[in-house]
This record gives C-alpha cells, sequence and structure tokens, in this order.
C-alpha cells in the first residue's frame, strides 16, 4: 500500500493523535516511538523529523491542549457581554467547561508535568500561560475598573495581582495536596484551597461575592488523584523505543 502523503502539520498532528490514544490507553511511561510509528505507518525518521525525543512529544501534547483552550477562549471574548466582572465571570466558566469536557485526555499526560523531573519544564511552561492569561484577564479588568464592577486603582497592577494569586497560590496548593497522605485528604485541600483563594482574588479586586466561583465538581478532583499519584510514583524510563 502506496504511503499517504501529508502536509508536515498535519504529519505532526497524527503522531500526536496517536500518541495521545496510546497514552489514555497503555499509559505514557509504557509507551514507545515504535509504537507510535507503527500505528501511523511512518519511519521513525519521521518522529525524529517532528520531536527530538519522547519528552519532546509529551511537551508537544501539553501544548497543543493548552494552544487549544486559548484559541478557543479568545474567540469566546467577542461574545462575552455585560459588566467587567460578568464578562470574567463568563470567561472563567467557559474555560472551565472546556477543560472538564476534555479532562480524561488531560488526566493521560498533564499529571507528568508534576513528575520531580519535570518542575523546571512545569513553571517555565506555567510562566508562558500565565502571560498569555494575563492577555485575556487584562481587558476586562479594565472594562471592570471602569464600570464600578472591580474596585481597582490600577488595572495592570491588579491583573498581576489577581494572577499571582492563582498561579502561584494554585501551585503550592496542588503541591499540598500531592503530599496529602489520602485520597480524601487530597480532595478537600483542593477543594477548601481553590475556594480561599477564589475568595482572596474577589477581595483584592473588590468585587461581588460569587464573582469569580465557577462549578468545581469534587468527583473530578477526586478523579485526578490517582493519576497524579501514579505520575509522581512511576520510575523514569531510560529509554522508551
Amino acid at each position: 500500500m502506496a504511503r499517504v502523503s501529508k502536509t508536515p502539520e498535519a504529519r505532526r498532528d497524527e503522531l500526536l493523535d496517536i500518541a495521545l490514544n496510546l497514552c489514555t490507553t497503555v499509559g505514557y511511561e509504557a509507551m514507545s516511538i515504535d509504537q507510535v510509528t507503527r500505528a501511523a505507518s511512518v519511519a521513525k525518521g519521521t518522529f525524529y523529523y517532528h520531536f527530538g525525543s519522547k519528552q519532546d512529544m509529551l511537551i508537544a501534547l501539553v501544548q497543543r491542549f493548552v494552544d487549544d483552550l486559548f484559541t478557543d477562549l479568545e474567540r469566546t471574548q467577542d461574545a462575552l457581554t455585560g459588566t467587567g466582572a460578568e464578562r470574567f465571570h463568563q470567561l472563567l466558566t467557559h474555560a472551565t467547561q472546556w477543560k472538564t469536557e476534555r479532562v480524561d485526555d488531560a488526566m493521560a499526560f498533564v499529571p507528568l508535568l508534576y513528575k520531580p523531573e519535570n518542575l523546571e519544564l512545569r513553571h517555565r511552561l506555567f510562566d508562558e500561560w500565565g502571560a498569555r492569561t494575563r492577555h485575556l484577564f487584562l481587558p476586562l479588568v479594565t472594562l471592570g475598573a471602569q464600570d464600578g464592577s472591580f474596585t481597582v486603582d490600577d488595572a495592570e497592577a491588579m491583573t498581576d495581582l489577581a494572577l499571582t494569586l492563582w498561579v502561584d497560590g494554585g501551585a503550592r496548593l496542588y503541591d499540598r495536596a500531592l503530599a496529602a497522605p489520602t485520597e480524601d485528604a487530597f480532595v478537600d485541600i483542593l477543594v477548601r484551597g481553590v475556594a480561599a483563594l477564589t475568595t482572596g482574588v474577589e477581595r483584592v479586586m473588590g468585587a461581588a461575592p460569587g464573582t469569580f466561583e465557577v462549578p468545581f465538581d469534587p468527583a473530578i478532583v477526586r478523579a485526578m488523584h490517582a493519576p497524579l499519584e501514579a505520575a509522581l510514583t512511576a520510575p523514569s524510563p531510560r529509554s522508551t523505543r
């Protein structure tokens, strides 16, 4: 059978789709580059044309997921209505719904960012995502300052402060939850912690209670525990070809 010719972009997406499917079926640690290339009916050189290593492919999977989220949120911005605070709530609700609908895919690879050897990578990616989030948040904070739904003197400074609370506070919260001795404790720390962070951001922004509150299903939080625990305890493969 003749090999189907595809554009580099299409071939890269195909490899990522295959890798994602393998991550959800056999797991990232057990998945091999050979499995990916066999499923795509391509030579191993094609894989290395797009990804320098299996780790690079993991980064590409995470980045594609996040790129799709931000692309969707940027489209959503044009449809937001009401005050700055109301638009902020609509954006957060939409983001939560988008991620909830794709939580099974995300849990196949996102937990791997929490492995100790990926700490530097996680911080680098979080810094990049924070900058992209700021681009979405700042216009809403500026509007809220103008219409009175937020009480802020400097929209840029308060956007930065809110992001610090959410990003840095959220990272510390997850670290504390992952160190919890039981699944119940993990869920309790995250549920209470997210509520506390949300209240803190509302107070910093001078917003009405509930402005930043979004659906947060404890069942989804509980389902996150096993993949995160597995990623943290699985040995790092020397080489998976």
